[in-house]
């Protein structure tokens, strides 16, 4: 996992001398995913599809004036990555690469050998129809060498109505982004990275901030609008209940469970939080097994949520789990008009207490 998230990094940053290999080296992975080299079935795991695409997202962080950004092989990253997003059948990758497509679209004119007072830029944004089209264009390519076609007459043939719930969202924001040039707030590195840090908002949001990388480390969840707050919590809830405690036992069984024909998500996201038991407390007992709290008709056996303490590295502080309440309809904006009235999720169908419920036991996990 370490080389699949350096490999992308690593052809953005070398020279022309070393290019040729570095290209090389990425090619070889990509095979992998190419079914006319693994004879029909892609041989690369889902995990490591996946971080494949995280590392194409750290590369397209860095803008022109990073000290170890080179020009020449950015071309290269974005038809790469382009290829990837069409051969990948993991929608967490296809989220990343969306992302990483869209750091490397925004106007970037100002290289480290420019802006010698760093006191302005060009504007970052384009228009609102382009920034559209590009995405419906990049949405239009997640999957194609891998997708399942849907029976007639139930999904149609629009390509979107195919895509996974967390995945179509991305897509909006990231239009969002381009047509704003504010990548920060709608996107983000690292999901348990942005969770953890408040950040800051800044009064100005069209002021100029000179950074190497679109989206530095300081930018936390505060920073975020409130779409990609609610999609950045439900990502990790699922990426949680898929890694859980990152063991190597079920690391390829559990993502492959979790890629269901449809692309719909499980019940316990959508409909009813309960099987989750977000509430188990760390027992002597041995961990459940992944599975044993789901409901009857549920096939992706990923429940329930791991117990508290088992998830050192992942697990979501009591802030954030806040900020998820606080984005949820209350008593004092009934008088507010429809369209003013902050709703759930639109992948999210139960109602606002039981959501509300979920993340107040979500926000007691991390006290002692």
């Amino acid at each position: 996992m370490m080389r699949a998230w350096m490999l992308p990094m690593l052809l953005g940053s070398v020279d022309d001398a070393h290019r040729g290999e570095a290209r090389e080296r990425l090619d070889k992975w990509l095979r992998h995913l190419d079914p006319t080299f693994t004879r029909g079935a892609p041989g690369l795991p889902l995990a490591l599809e996946a971080a494949l695409a995280q590392g194409f997202k750290y590369a397209a962080n860095r803008r022109q004036r990073h000290p170890d950004a080179y020009p020449g092989g950015r071309a290269d990253l974005i038809r790469q990555a382009e290829a990837v997003l069409q051969q990948s059948r993991c929608w967490y990758a296809q989220l990343c690469l969306l992302q990483a497509l869209c750091l490397w679209e925004l106007p970037d004119s100002v290289s480290r050998y420019d802006d010698r007072d760093g006191s302005r830029e060009p504007p970052r944004a384009i228009g609102r129809t382009t920034a559209v089209q590009t995405v419906e264009r990049w949405l239009s390519m997640a999957g194609t060498v891998n997708r399942v076609p849907s029976p007639p007459g139930v999904n149609g043939d629009s390509p979107r109505r195919q895509l996974h719930p967390f995945v179509a969202e991305a897509g909006d924001l990231v239009a969002l982004a381009l047509e704003t040039g504010q990548p920060e707030r709608f996107l983000w590195v690292d999901e348990k990275g942005v969770t953890d840090n408040i950040g800051f908002r800044t009064g100005n949001s069209g002021a100029y901030r000179k950074h190497n990388l679109w989206i530095p480390p300081s930018v936390g969840w505060s920073t975020l609008d409130g779409r990609a707050q609610r999609l950045v919590a439900d990502v990790l809830v699922m990426l949680n209940l898929i890694e859980r405690d990152g063991l190597p036992e079920g690391v390829e069984e559990r993502p492959t469970r979790a890629e269901q024909p449809g692309m719909q998500l499980p019940p316990c996201i959508r409909t009813n939080r309960e099987p989750l038991r977000p509430d188990m407390p760390a027992g002597t007992a041995a961990p459940p097994t992944p599975g044993s709290a789901c409901l009857p008709d549920c096939t992706f056996q990923l429940c329930p949520y791991p117990p508290r303490g088992s998830l050192p590295r992942s697990e979501i502080r009591e802030p954030f789990c806040r900020q998820q309440q606080a984005l949820l309809p209350g008593p004092w904006r009934r008088h507010l008009p429809r369209g003013l009235r902050r709703k759930t999720p639109q992948w999210v169908g139960m109602r606002v207490r039981e959501l509300d419920r979920f993340w107040d036991v979500m926000a007691g996990r991390t006290r002692n």
